[in-house]
């Protein structure tokens, strides 16, 4: 789903429209539920979280300003309920959805980071490298790279500064091929 459509939806979700809440469920479900997923224990408590997530935004709708993406927007719901649903242990793993897996793997020689990294290792060896980093590392290239929010979408959800996202990506550019190389 484009961008405007979805913020037509948002504001017809703000008007009441239950129509339009579906909508951005099927656009954005499993994004969202891909975000939650790396940051609870288990998959139940994601759904719950996910599903937490689609409430706040029936009832937030009329708060959305405009001034970032829909997505963003709804990940910044994901992960205050998560964090207020879990104040959680770091999960031992990070499911994706096919979807995002295929993002990750359609990333290649075009300069990006996680391209470059996939060229030399498969989907499975990137995850776990993910998941081995810091948490706020993780959360912040699993931004980047899985979901491809720009930086400044990054700063909003993440709540840091624009040049903590920037020095987090490059620190774990540097880590993950770190850890890549010992594998391969």
């Amino acid at each position: 789903m484009d961008e405007q459509r979805a913020a037509e939806a948002l504001a017809r979700v703000a008007r009441g429209d239950e129509a339009a809440l579906e909508e951005l469920y099927r656009a954005f479900a499993p994004a969202v539920l891909a975000f939650v997923l790396a940051r609870v224990d288990s998959r139940e408590a994601a759904e719950e979280v996910a599903a937490d997530t689609w409430l706040g935004c029936w009832r937030s709708a009329r708060a959305f300003r405009g001034d970032s993406r829909v997505l963003t927007w709804l990940l910044g719901i994901a992960k205050r309920q998560a964090c207020a649903r879990m104040r959680r242990p770091r999960p031992t793993e990070c499911a994706l959805d096919e979807a995002a897996a295929e993002a990750v793997a359609d990333t290649g020689a075009d300069g990006d980071p996680a391209g470059a990294l996939m060229e030399e290792a498969g989907v499975s060896e990137i995850l776990a490298a993910l998941d081995a980093l810091p948490e706020e590392l993780a959360e912040t290239v699993r931004l980047a790279w899985l979901h491809e929010l720009p930086y400044a979408e990054i700063a909003a959800v993440t709540e840091v500064p624009v040049g903590t996202v920037k020095s987090r990506v490059s620190r774990a550019r540097q880590l993950v091929r770190k850890m890549l190389r010992r594998r391969l």
